[in-house]
């Protein structure tokens, strides 16, 4: 039996390959805007909850002004 060549499985497997590290690169990009979002997302948690302490801190001076 002649053995046959292995251009074509080789082709298949090194366009899975290439597909394969496309998927990763794009899976990599998709991490990263994922990270910035969730680090606005934390930034913004972060300002609401010092806006809302100054809130309440005036609302305390308020009340001890009044009384």
């Amino acid at each position: 039996m002649g053995r046959k060549s292995d251009g074509p499985t080789h082709k298949r497997e090194s366009a899975f390959e290439k597909l394969q590290s496309e998927r990763a690169e794009k899976g990599l990009e998709e991490d990263l805007e994922r990270d910035e979002e969730e680090r606005e997302e934390r930034k913004q948690i972060r300002q609401e909850e010092r806006d809302e302490r100054k809130r309440e801190r005036e609302k305390a001076r308020g009340q001890e002004e009044s009384s």
